[in-house]
């Protein structure tokens, strides 16, 4: 026993000495579990990100026992940090140092703890686009959705390819589906934890994975989804027995082993453990980049708003490695492409790896790429993965339509490498619309309109289609123009001029800072032809450093008139006689916003920021028509929602202050 006592001491002592311990555990005399002397017990790890200490490199036990560990203050951390496999897993959101205590027990009984000491330092903030959550109310919003598996997209229960669809997803209770605890709530700018208890009434993805399932899963009809069929238990149970296909129709795998959907997680960090009759091996991005709540920190479906545009991607995969092994979410430079019949299009394909660090979308080369019809028929090879291009060119049909755009992982369908190497599926599908149509607006001479320095938003610039020009000019200069394209502009009230910035590959005729343009005369109906004026314009030409060209263009001349009619401006191109219309531009102020409605703070009827037994009272003074109310105090009043303002309110304020309820049914908040 002495001799036990000495080389446990001695052990101690070198531990001791190579500082690796934030703390040091207590040795039982008798026991054969301990701490190597080696073991490093701290580091460090970017919030959001995982780090990993495999146990074996930290517990020895000198008898030969098999050793199980288990975190005993796992309350204390994210559903993330957790001992599995062996292993320490530390991710945690916050910045900070973090203490994990592990316990080893051997199959004799004996057991150490071993405290880890991890420092969580701050992540980067990322892209807008990771976040970008608009928490206004929507009753419904169209995403385009795909579903893949091992890189290619999959079928619904009755066949729909579920490649780029659009799915119109509508705002509903998830109370419906006794999941209440994951309603999405109001966050401070878009990001972060929940700062309040209002539901923000707008589909998250959570909503929109009930629907698909509901819909394209199991297989209800539209007119029955969303209205709370199969709740989670239900949809933990239901199996369903049969292939799920992929697009060309040959299985994908049989969905018998794992239900519709099984939730764990708590809000904000829902985890789902079976989808799609698939295990959980899989992700998801909105808008084709790692989503996010906080930096560092993935946003799961229950906290995703969604908006009109927005794409979805579901990636399930059969090697538990896709994500560390070079796998990626692929799209094009564009999701919708809008061409007239047989031009040429330029398209480049891009890629977001599987964690933050990413960063950014890049080129990337590695898929296949086919054009499809709008029944899934494949007509043309547009690029192979060999390649070594991400850009590409081709001519679309010569026929109008709707055509789809999908690049698919070269290894796609593979679930290993029998080799043990990594050419397996890991990389989810790039997808796209191609509608070609003779009225296409062609492409655009310029890239940004800004108004005192910042870009106007696309949604304030209208292309209106294209016009064929007259000149009025002299016999000498006389010519007709065609295909001008025409823009509208929506700016500010008052703006003077816009500043428009051209492509460098854009001929624009003039004279050091001096560009030139005309007047056009437009009737309320001109899409097809208008008139020049004799009118030479000069503005503010400037040549930017990236070789792009910046003219400063007046505003006010061309504001388009309340019947329609008006004066277009456009610069000059080309050089000699007869100048060629590079675009036209008419303006129009915006209008200016409503004042917002006054939000109401329910139980709040005295306007002191505090709900109490005073509330309650002014309630009962106005039901006695003892005070006349502001119509402010009127809403604040109606707690229960039903219209008035009356003892049963007043009832409910005491219940809320007394912390009996937490909300009331009017405002659903605190």
């Amino acid at each position: 026993m002495r001799k036990r006592i000495l080389s446990l001491l001695l052990a101690l002592t070198l531990v001791l000495s190579a500082g690796v311990f934030g703390v040091i555990p207590a040795l039982a005399a008798d026991s054969c579990v301990s701490v190597k002397a080696d073991a490093v017990t701290t580091g460090e790890v970017v919030a959001g990100s995982l780090l990993e200490i495999k146990l074996t490199d930290v517990f020895e036990d000198t008898d030969g026992h098999t050793l199980t560990y288990t975190l005993t203050n796992a309350a204390q951390f994210s559903v993330q940090t957790k001992v599995k496999d062996g292993s320490l897993y530390v991710s945690e959101k916050d910045p900070g140092t973090y203490e994990p205590k592990v316990k080893a027990t051997c199959s004799d009984g004996k057991e150490l703890t071993a405290t880890f000491t991890i420092t969580v330092t701050e992540a980067p903030h990322g892209l807008d686009a990771q976040y970008n959550y608009d928490e206004t109310p929507a009753k419904e919003v169209t995403v385009y959705v795909t579903i893949s598996n091992d890189g290619v997209p999959i079928r619904g229960r009755d066949g729909t390819v579920l490649c780029h669809k659009a799915i119109t997803v509508p705002y509903f209770d998830l109370g419906r589906y006794n999941l209440d605890e994951y309603y999405r709530y109001h966050t401070e700018n878009g990001e972060g934890k929940y700062i309040d208890e209002n539901i923000v009434e707008r589909p998250t993805g959570l909503h929109l994975y009930l629907y698909l399932l509901e819909r394209y899963f199991i297989g209800l009809p539209e007119e029955q989804c969303c209205k709370g069929a199969y709740p989670r238990d239900a949809l933990a149970s239901f199996k369903l027995g049969e292939d799920v296909c992929y697009m060309d129709e040959t299985p994908a795998y049989t969905a018998d082993s794992f239900a519709a959907l099984t939730i764990t997680g708590s809000p904000t960090s829902l985890y789902m453990a079976n989808f799609w009759g698939h295990d959980e091996n899989l992700m998801y991005y909105r808008n084709h980049c790692y989503p996010y709540m906080s930096p560092g920190w993935g946003s799961t479906s229950d906290y995703i708003l969604l908006s009109d545009g927005d794409t979805w991607d579901v990636a399930m995969f059969t090697n538990w490695s896709f994500y560390s092994s070079g796998g990626a979410f692929t799209c094009f430079d564009k999701d919708a492409y809008t061409v007239r019949p047989g031009t040429e299009l330029t398209v480049t394909s891009k890629a977001y790896g599987t964690t933050f660090k990413d960063g950014d979308l890049y080129d990337f080369e590695n898929l296949d790429v086919y054009l499809y019809s709008d029944s899934w028929e494949q007509l043309d090879t547009l690029k192979d993965a060999g390649s070594g291009k991400a850009t590409f060119t081709f001519t679309v049909p010569k026929d109008e339509g709707t055509y789809y755009i999908v690049g698919f992982d070269p290894n796609r369908k593979i679930p290993t490498d029998d080799s043990g190497g990594t050419n397996y599926a890991k990389i989810a599908p790039a997808t796209a619309i191609l509608t070609v149509s003779g009225t296409a607006e062609l492409e655009r001479p310029f890239q940004t309109v800004s108004v005192d320095g910042k870009a106007l938003d696309g949604k304030n610039i209208s292309y209106e289609g294209i016009v064929s020009l007259g000149s009025e000019d002299s016999e000498e200069f006389r010519n007709v123009y065609e295909e001008v394209p025409k823009y509208h502009v929506i700016v500010p009230e008052g703006t003077q001029t816009v500043d428009i910035t051209y492509g460098k590959g854009v001929d624009i005729y003039h004279a050091d800072a001096t560009a030139y343009g005309y007047e056009t005369d437009l009737a309320a109906d001109a899409v097809s032809s208008a008139t020049i004026r004799s009118v030479t314009l000069e503005s503010s030409y400037k040549a930017n450093d990236d070789g792009t060209q910046t003219v400063t263009t007046p505003v006010a001349r061309y504001v388009r008139n309340a019947d329609g009619t008006a004066m277009a401006v456009t610069l000059e191109s080309g050089s000699g006689k007869n100048f060629r219309p590079v675009a036209l531009f008419t303006f129009e102020y915006a209008k200016a916003e409503p004042d917002p409605e006054p939000e109401v703070k329910y139980g709040d009827v005295n306007g002191d920021s505090t709900i109490d037994v005073s509330d309650a009272l002014l309630i009962c003074q106005i039901y006695l028509a003892n005070v006349t109310p502001t119509d402010a105090q009127k809403a604040a009043a109606d707690v229960n929602g039903d219209g008035t303002a009356d003892v049963s309110d007043a009832l409910m304020v005491c219940q809320y202050y007394l912390g009996n309820i937490t909300g009331f049914p009017a405002g659903k908040s605190k």
